[in-house]
């Protein structure tokens, strides 16, 4: 793993765990030797990312930014795939379906290859890999988020409210019981609510580590969508539209 990556993985964590994390945690998780880690916890301590305290605790700063999708790609693959596979088996022929900028909606896009279907996102990386694999698609327009390659704004609004779709298959940054499903960017945020909004059905693909993790803006109430995950969790045993995979 190249520094880059695997220092954004480390961000990933401390974000996902939500606490402070310890070397030790954070060596056995990467795989990675003491020097190595301490290397990559000099840079982004540099940069202002994380704060390292005595004994041996890590921690994030309150100005970290959001990790970019090349990054997200290499998080939880395994699960993405899974849930990916088992949310693009939901879509029937004749669907018009829009994907959202997320890295597991982008896994979806190798399952509908040669199906008679439409597809509309606001995602670059995923209107080219619809593009390459000639799927009828629409692209969203708007100004572009560098850090998610996604087109957001008020033209992205506009545009979302002229279509209406099938089915909407959206990520997102966390869920849990009490704080429903939420998001780090309220322009992001507002993307996802119109496509819930113009859809028949929506669908959210959210592997188990986003689980009682809780960003800044609340997306939709956990029973709205149907939710595909990959662990089952007790405290939410009771919610019928959780899928698990």
């Amino acid at each position: 793993m190249i520094p880059a990556i695997r220092q954004q993985t480390i961000i990933h964590m401390l974000k996902e765990a939500n606490t402070i994390l310890y070397l030790e945690d954070l060596q056995a998780a990467l795989g990675i030797s003491t020097s190595t880690l301490r290397r990559d916890l000099r840079e982004l301590e540099t940069k202002g990312q994380v704060n390292q305290l005595h004994g041996g605790g890590v921690k994030l700063t309150q100005n970290t930014p959001e990790l970019n999708i090349t990054a997200k790609l290499l998080l939880n693959k395994a699960a993405k795939e899974k849930l990916a596979a088992a949310a693009a088996s939901a879509i029937e022929d004749g669907d018009a379906v829009f994907l959202d900028p997320s890295s597991t909606t982008l896994e979806m896009i190798p399952h509908l290859v040669g199906r008679p279907i439409t597809v509309i996102t606001n995602g670059i990386f995923h209107i080219n890999q619809l593009v390459s694999n000639h799927i009828p698609s629409i692209m969203v327009g708007g100004n572009i988020k560098i850090a998610t390659n996604s087109c957001i704004g008020p033209v992205a609004e506009s545009d979302m409210r002229n279509y209406h779709f099938n089915k909407c298959f959206l990520g997102a940054n966390g869920f849990s019981r009490t704080s429903g499903i939420t998001n780090h960017d309220i322009n992001e945020c507002l993307i996802k609510q119109l496509a819930i909004q113009n859809s028949s059905k929506s669908f959210f693909l959210l592997d188990s580590s986003k689980y009682n993790v809780v960003t800044m803006i609340k997306v939709v109430d956990l029973n709205v969508p149907t939710v595909f995950t990959d662990k089952a969790f007790p405290d939410l045993i009771d919610y019928n539209n959780i899928v698990i995979v």
